[in-house]
């Protein structure tokens, strides 16, 4: 495997996990879900790793993995990866229906890469494979990269994500979960909210992940 450097940060109101994404070999590293607190905690942490940022990348559009993201942007001048099925919620006008105190004095700053399901983005020297897993919304994406997998809202540490909100499918969450169930071999899962996990461990005790690979059995 190439040399990969990953740090986590927990920033904002909900305690998102935004996460530092680095090539070793390159010195090129992404972002991935800047909620909150540039200036205090995302452009410090950047400075002590080291790296470039050479690209932002969104597991969804929801307000609380995105609210840094002007700041971010304007700081390090790099693109703004997100599936094009949430590419809407990178919007002021999307943001005002939304009655989260957290949520108001969003400054726009839309994408300039639009994903799809399987796409590949190369970051250096490494691969980041892009696995679109709607449920929590329809845009939702999977992060993988060598042994890692950057889970967005999708899977938690026995749990996933709401499926509720605007947008959100219970059908899609639990067929999203049995795909990322059939990855091969194990995988460090690395949430948007609460501690990191493994895929085996999900498999053996997430309660909604194992719900949908007997669901799928049985179909």
């Amino acid at each position: 495997m190439k040399p990969m450097k990953i740090e986590a940060l927990r920033v904002g109101p909900l305690a998102t996990n935004c996460y530092l994404l680095g090539d070793e070999e390159s010195g090129l590293c992404a972002v991935v879900d800047p909620g909150a607190q540039c200036q205090k905690k995302i452009l410090p942490a950047l400075e002590q790793f080291g790296m470039k940022c050479a690209m932002i990348l969104l597991t969804h559009g929801h307000y609380d993995h995105i609210m840094a993201l002007k700041d971010l942007k304007d700081a390090v001048g790099a693109p703004i990866y997100i599936h094009e099925k949430d590419a809407h919620m990178l919007t002021e006008d999307y943001l005002k229906d939304w009655k989260a105190a957290a949520a108001q004095g969003y400054r726009q700053a839309l994408a300039d890469k639009l994903l799809r399901d399987g796409d590949k983005i190369q970051l250096g020297n490494l691969e980041i494979t892009v696995m679109n897993t709607p449920g929590h919304t329809p845009g939702s994406c999977v992060y993988l990269c060598q042994d890692a997998m950057f889970a967005g809202d999708t899977l938690f540490r026995g749990g996933c994500g709401r499926w509720d909100l605007d947008g959100g499918s219970m059908e899609q969450m639990m067929e999203s979960l049995r795909r990322l169930a059939a990855l091969p071999g194990d995988w460090r899962a690395l949430p948007g909210h609460d501690a990191a996990t493994t895929l085996e461990t999900e498999r053996q005790t997430n309660p909604y992940m194992i719900q949908a690979v007997r669901h799928a059995d049985r179909h």
